[in-house]
């Protein structure tokens, strides 16, 4: 087995979504449609409040917005996060569910079509969503290069399977036949956390910090390890978690890549 095999992810409590129906609730031959409401929540003295909502997301949609406190969905009551996620996954994306809600003091309803979440591997193919990030030490913006090959690591500090996969990129970046492909991780946690994890160690390659999860929203992360492999036209070429063998192709995709961008050289 590689040394670089991951056989578990993370799981990232990134946006509120939603599992499939069983087949027998939506019907045996309808495909079922993961549903997204779209908003980064947290736990409040009563009910659950919206931190942030995604671009284009169902919640913004509606006119929901950041600030406001989810008391219901379809008259059940929220108490807890979780909660908020069973309700929402009791629904396949394009229902209109009931969500009751707190803004500047008033309590509204309000009719929200749910969207549908799309999987990270459905970047595939796609232009790779614009990066403007500070590194690690907080001197320098750190853009998506021209002209390069890419690899994303979306990780944290607490994910341990996302441990094996940073020992693995940063050998692969360390080897001078690599040296034409460019990585970059981005977490999310603060910078005082991350500058704590990277104490008397110098990584060799680009440390990030998403700290309003903004990138990790564009890019459809929903759990972590998750790689991206960005070609030198800024297309997406693999994208996915790295456990069941994902490391290893994303490696596999960037090194062919950029052996074939040299041989045009």
């Amino acid at each position: 087995m590689s040394r670089w095999h991951v056989t578990v992810f993370c799981l990232g409590v990134i946006v509120l979504q939603a599992a499939h129906l069983s087949a027998e609730k939506a019907g045996a031959d309808d495909k079922l449609r993961k549903p997204l409401l779209g908003v980064v929540h947290t736990q409040a003295p009563r009910g659950v409040l919206i931190q942030k909502i995604m671009p284009d997301s169902a919640a913004e949609r509606a006119g929901l917005k950041a600030g406001d406190v989810i008391f219901s969905v379809n008259k059940i009551e929220i108490l807890s996060t979780r909660q908020l996620f069973t309700e929402v996954q009791k629904y396949s994306a394009g229902t209109v569910v009931a969500i009751e809600y707190l803004r500047q003091g008033k309590v509204t309803t309000l009719q929200v079509a749910l969207g549908e979440r799309l999987d990270t591997p459905s970047l595939t193919g796609e232009r790779a969503p614009a990066i403007h990030l500070p590194v690690l030490s907080g001197k320098s913006v750190w853009a998506i290069p021209k002209g390069k090959v890419v690899i994303l690591d979306f990780w944290a500090t607490w994910c341990g399977p996302c441990e094996s996969v940073r020992q693995a990129l940063e050998d692969f970046r360390r080897k001078k036949e690599n040296a034409a492909v460019e990585i970059a991780g981005i977490t999310n946690e603060d910078m005082a956390t991350v500058k704590a994890f990277y104490r008397n160690r110098n990584p060799p390659y680009a440390i990030l910090i998403d700290a309003t999860n903004d990138i990790g929203l564009k890019y459809r992360v929903a759990g972590y390890p998750t790689l991206i492999v960005i070609d030198e036209e800024g297309i997406v070429r693999f994208a996915g978690f790295a456990s069941g063998g994902g490391l290893e192709e994303a490696l596999a995709t960037a090194t062919r890549l950029a052996r074939n961008r040299k041989e045009k050289q």
